[in-house]
């Protein structure tokens, strides 16, 4: 590329370029005490909406993609976006291998990348994990009534889960993602760690919470303190409005089901809540990468190909 992100348009370094279309672009440098060297890494709503000028400027200033949306919202692009951005990159796709336990263990690429540009589709959430993750934590009595409505009415079932969704807002999203998500948030930071593949630009579809979650543990794990990755998350607060999008997926579910005051802003609570969880269920960023196979030496990878 042209010297990655900079020298577009002549914006300040830290600065992401300015688009047309695609909406809550910035790059990770733009974060308040971020270590991270500017044109590395870019966070964005789906690129999908790009303008045709906007493609311009992501074919010059960006060589990977990694998608973090469910496939239930990436098999409707054709028909969503007029964009061709997409056709630009060659998608790698990956399989999960699952544990005995039925959780994802590892995801695995299925070819090699084979052109300069790539975007990887690594799903960290879709409705399959919303409905175990739900389910496990529902008390008895609703576990029976949901498995019963399950067993006669699916609609009915829904409404038990969509009911428990509601009342537990975003927290419970990043909740699940961190629990069930772990391979594929594994797959994303090897996709980061890897210079070769940068500037990389990471998105889902507001970019907001799934986005969200993935630049707090980046950030978190270089040593950014809470306030400034909290004053970050709160920027994608009217992205929901700026879409003007009633079909777009809010974490992998249909926002007509959702409350809209819960799920289409970015309160600080949310953010505050899931690095909280983060300390105390999982002992903090670094614990918590261990866990999911992504160890020091893959830190270390990680903070010089974004830090150095």
């Amino acid at each position: 590329g042209r010297g990655g992100l900079l020298g577009v348009r002549g914006q300040e370094p830290g600065e992401a370029p300015l688009f047309e279309c695609v909406k809550n672009v910035r790059d990770l440098a733009s974060v308040g005490n971020s270590p991270v060297k500017p044109g590395r890494v870019l966070r964005a709503a789906c690129i999908g909406t790009a303008s045709p000028s906007d493609e311009g400027i992501i074919l010059d200033t960006v060589k990977t993609l990694v998608d973090l949306r469910s496939e239930q919202e990436y098999a409707g692009d054709m028909i969503k976006y007029n964009s061709s951005i997409f056709d630009e990159y060659d998608s790698l796709f990956y399989t999960v291998k699952k544990s005995k336990s039925g959780r994802p263990k590892a995801l695995v690429p299925n070819k090699e990348a084979t052109t300069t540009r790539t975007r990887h589709l690594l799903s960290v959430i879709d409705e399959s994990i919303y409905k175990r993750g739900v389910f496990k934590k529902l008390d008895i009595k609703k576990k029976v009534k949901a498995g019963i409505y399950m067993g006669v009415s699916m609609v009915r079932a829904r409404k038990v889960f969509l009911d428990y969704i509601n009342a537990a807002g975003l927290p419970l999203l990043n909740e699940l993602i961190l629990d069930y998500g772990g391979a594929s948030i594994k797959a994303v930071l090897d996709v980061l760690a890897d210079k070769q593949n940068h500037p990389v630009a990471f998105y889902c579809t507001a970019g907001k919470d799934r986005t969200g979650l993935i630049a707090m543990l980046v950030l978190s794990s270089l040593g950014v303190d809470d306030e400034s990755i909290v004053n970050d998350y709160v920027i994608s607060d009217s992205v929901y409005a700026d879409l003007n999008d009633k079909d777009a997926m809010v974490g992998a579910l249909q926002q007509q089901q959702l409350d809209p005051e819960r799920f289409l802003r970015a309160p600080r609570s949310v953010m505050e809540a899931t690095i909280r969880l983060l300390r105390d269920e999982y002992g903090g960023p670094e614990a918590y990468m261990d866990r999911i196979g992504f160890g020091e030496s893959d830190r270390e990878r990680l903070r010089k190909a974004l830090c150095e």
